[in-house]
């Protein structure tokens, strides 16, 4: 069963090495593959698409309410 939304903005719950991406970060559901995965596409602040990773359910959260965004370069994690 589908817990996330398709388009809903999520969090990253584990680093990502390979393509450069931490906990923490934020992305937009853009697909869901059965039973507990994810493709996710995470934006620049122009809202110019930086890739297109899949996830699993356990890798990821929804925002908390009162929660603060982080803003990092995208090159300073590799």
């Amino acid at each position: 069963m589908q817990q996330f939304p398709l388009f809903s903005t999520v969090i990253l719950t584990t680093n990502f090495p390979q393509f450069n991406f931490i906990k923490g970060d934020v992305a937009t559901v853009v697909e869901y593959i059965e039973p507990q995965g994810y493709i996710l596409e995470i934006f620049d602040n122009q809202g110019d698409t930086i890739d297109v990773i899949p996830v699993l359910e356990s890798d990821i959260a929804l925002p908390k309410p009162h929660a603060v965004v982080n803003y990092r370069d995208y090159a300073s994690v590799a």
